[in-house]
């Protein structure tokens, strides 16, 4: 190729090039021309790397003009200060948030982003994450310096409101930071072995425990939230290894001298064992004595009456009750005898559909916060027992309950009662597999009515 030639496609190279910077067919900002403006005030703005924008119509409406959202992401620069990077942010919040398309509500939404995300392929979580992401909110400013605080302070990755520790060294201390500080975040490690969910601040005995719980043998993961320690282990529920992890737990001196539920999970959770940290359940879940409601003197106790027969006592059943998915019923027992008799413990009942077969697999478990405690029923009066139930579904008309059976003892003569509104025969949505908690027999309940 001839010197002159050169020089001729150099040239025309160049004029293409200029021609590219007035006409930029991949200008990265797909939105109306008015957002669009608002994107370039950004992108010029010192401290700011880069801008992202995600335009998205969601509504078209010939009269009103529709509505649409835009999602920014600021992501600034690395060579400034944390302050100027800060003020570089809040500038950029002003600008897109000024953003308008005539005729079209929308809104805008943004974050702010720091460095290179990094590609992360888990089971749990796969993507690109950022080093540092903060959602602009109310107070974007003081977001953005908490974010920074546990950035300089060791956090591998940081977002409004949780936090990726190296190791469990550096999760202490970062919670540490966010414990003094008042920061609410959740903390994790990097290995997502050890995880922390604060309800709602970060208690440091809990996060140590969990802490401590995650560097046991054979222990695959710790995860403390909702008020419980979750434990999953990498060995099968009856083995030495998962029994071992269950001992540690017990003999933990709870958190605080409170009550801490856990549970230990084997392989494809498969079973879950439940207890309380140190064998340390609440009161509730410590049998007592009901209390008798306000207003109700006790029935005088004798030690020497006799149990009730089936002939001593008449059932009956009180409407069926329901509020907010759960499900209420009460059984009564009359003493139709002559003298006072005793009744001890829970019920017997059984659950049939209207074809007279039992509901299977119904699971029936005693309430754990009163004692089974001897009730002496004077003559005329009337015993409780509460039943309570979670909502089951109907759809597909399923077989309902639609009486039960009923005895003092297993083994003796039932008693058929049918479920009834407003002396109208009703169903109970007790199906198979349902799990139902009733109360051992007592005199009276707080909040459970009696018959007149």
């Amino acid at each position: 190729m001839k010197r002159s030639q050169i020089i001729a496609l150099v040239a025309a190279l160049i004029i293409a090039a200029a021609g590219l910077a007035l006409w930029n067919p991949w200008d990265p900002c797909d939105a109306p021309s008015a957002v669009c403006e608002k994107f370039g005030e950004i992108q010029k703005l010192d401290g700011v790397a880069s801008v992202k924008i995600d335009y998205e119509t969601i509504t078209v409406d010939p009269k009103d003009g529709g509505s649409a959202s835009a999602s920014w992401t600021v992501n600034l620069s690395e060579d400034q200060q944390d302050s100027e990077a800060i003020a570089t942010a809040v500038r950029a919040e002003k600008i897109l948030q000024g953003a308008a398309v005539p005729a079209v509500q929308l809104r805008n939404y943004s974050q702010y982003v720091l460095g290179k995300p990094r590609v992360i392929k888990s089971a749990e979580a796969t993507g690109e994450y950022f080093p540092l992401l903060v959602s602009a909110d109310e107070d974007l400013e003081g977001e953005l310096q908490q974010a920074f605080t546990l950035r300089n302070a060791g956090a591998l990755r940081v977002t409004n409101s949780s936090v990726v520790a190296a190791d469990a060294s550096s999760m202490r201390e970062l919670a540490r930071l966010s414990h003094n500080s008042d920061y609410v975040v959740s903390l994790e490690t990097e290995d997502r072995k050890v995880r922390y969910t604060p309800d709602p601040g970060i208690d440091l005995e809990k996060l140590a425990l969990v802490i401590e719980a995650g560097a046991l043998p054979n222990v695959e993961t710790a995860i403390y939230g909702s008020q419980m320690l979750s434990v999953h282990s990498a060995s099968a529920d009856s083995t030495v290894e998962t029994s071992a992890i269950q001992h540690w737990l017990e003999q933990r001196t709870p958190p605080n001298d409170e009550p801490l539920k856990y549970s230990v999970s084997s392989p494809g959770y498969a079973k879950i064992l439940e207890g309380w940290i140190g064998s340390v359940p609440p009161d509730s879940h410590t049998p007592s004595p009901a209390p008798l409601p306000e207003g109700v003197a006790a029935w005088p106790r004798d030690p020497d009456a006799n149990y009730c027969t089936a002939d001593d006592v008449r059932f009956t059943l009180s409407t069926p009750d329901a509020a907010l998915g759960s499900r209420y019923l009460s059984i009564y027992a009359t003493n139709v005898s002559d003298q006072h008799c005793a009744l001890q413990g829970l019920a017997t009942i059984d659950f049939y559909n209207k074809d007279g077969v039992t509901q299977q697999d119904v699971t029936i478990s005693a309430d754990p916060g009163i004692s089974p405690d001897i009730v002496v029923i004077p003559v005329g009066e009337t015993a409780i027992s509460t039943m309570k139930w979670g909502a089951m579904s109907t759809t597909n008309d399923p077989d309902e309950t639609e009486f039960l059976e009923i005895s003092l003892l297993p083994g003796l003569e039932p008693v058929k009662l049918t479920p009834k509104i407003d002396g109208a025969d009703t169903s109970l949505d007790i199906l198979d597999e349902a799990e139902i908690r009733i109360s051992p027999w007592v005199q009276a309940l707080e909040g459970w009515n009696k018959p007149n």
